[in-house]
């Protein structure tokens, strides 16, 4: 029993050690990868955005034109009419 507690204790400070060294190499190897993936993760959304941006300017120019297009044979038909009206009167 002594002698299991002993390993136990040998190998958590053997592990902290090795954690205290691992520490600054791991944070000075995996900075660049995390700003790299930062980076690519805004201009993802930022284009991803852009896209939705676009979608949705397309889809109103869409609508504003069909309703434009009503508007407009409405207001030809209206017109017509006077001016048959007018003529045979």
């Amino acid at each position: 029993m002594i002698q299991s507690n002993l390993q136990r204790v040998i190998v958590g400070s053997a592990l902290v050690i090795a954690t205290t060294a691992l520490i600054p190499i791991a944070r000075q190897t995996l900075r660049p990868v995390v700003r790299d993936l930062s980076k690519q993760m805004k201009y993802f959304l930022v284009s991803a955005k852009e896209g939705l941006e676009d979608m949705a300017a397309e889809v109103k120019f869409e609508r504003m034109k069909k309703q434009m297009s009503q508007d407009m044979l409405i207001d030809c038909d209206v017109e017509i009419e006077e001016q048959t009206g007018r003529i045979f009167h």
